[in-house]
């Protein structure tokens, strides 16, 4: 007679705490509720709030796994970014987040996982495995990850040179790079403000990039993040002229 044999989760003997910080995360069903919620509450606060505008939203891949890049001048930035994806989307994306500062307490890691589904990224000493943990998302049949290659939040507005890290990430694969511009993230809630303003946010979305053909070399690491720094600079001319 066959037993049956039951093995309980990994994450069954962590504490909360810990069970945020980890990832790839176990699916939560109260988490999931929690972020539906926050999704339509958002979605509601930038519309009216912010007067949020989406331009280019057809050039987002339909079904595909992509990484989503900008220009990085507020806490808006990635909430702004997970708006313009459709609501039954907000439980395959992932913003990476900078494990130093929004994984540092119990209640930062709260907010990071609920709010925006935060990957980890530990900037500082384990920034190869952090891009390997990337790539393990965009291998994923529908995954989609938000990224700011700047690499932290501008002082004034203007856009800081994209890291080579990107370039890493998707050369000499079929990973899709989608790039747009956040224009008015700056002058709603730039660092350092402690209450965000009610400042019109226009996003600009990009046509997909694909760097399959560009073998992996530090040198087509830079060449690559210039091209999506570019582009993203070209579409911030764009939304002006067309706002």
């Amino acid at each position: 007679m066959n037993q049956w044999k039951y093995d309980p989760s990994a994450n069954l003997s962590k504490s909360i705490s810990e069970k945020l910080t980890v990832f790839p995360r176990e699916r939560d069903m109260t988490c999931f509720i929690a972020r539906s919620f926050w999704s339509i509450l958002l979605r509601v606060v930038l519309k009216i709030y912010f007067r949020l505008e989406i331009i280019g939203k057809e050039n987002l891949p339909q079904d595909k796994s992509c990484v989503i890049v900008s220009n990085h001048s507020s806490h808006l930035d990635a909430l702004c970014l997970l708006s313009v994806l459709p609501l039954r989307s907000i439980n395959r994306v992932f913003a990476v987040a900078a494990k130093d500062y929004f994984f540092c307490s119990f209640f930062k890691s709260l907010l990071a996982v609920v709010c925006v589904n935060a990957l980890p990224f530990d900037r500082k000493k384990q920034k190869k495995k952090s891009l390997e943990l990337c790539a393990d998302v965009l291998d994923a049949a529908d995954k989609i990850l938000v990224m700011f290659p700047e690499g932290s939040r501008s002082v004034n507005g203007k856009i800081n040179a994209f890291k080579p890290g990107l370039g890493l990430l998707v050369a000499g694969t079929n990973r899709l790079v989608v790039p747009s511009y956040i224009n008015g993230g700056y002058e709603a809630w730039a660092k350092g403000s402690h209450f965000p303003k009610p400042k019109k946010i226009i996003v600009t979305i990009g046509k997909p990039m694909n760097f399959c053909d560009m073998k992996k070399s530090k040198e087509n690491y830079r060449i690559i993040a210039k091209k999506v720094e570019d582009s993203v600079r070209n579409l911030n001319e764009r939304g002006q002229c067309l706002s």
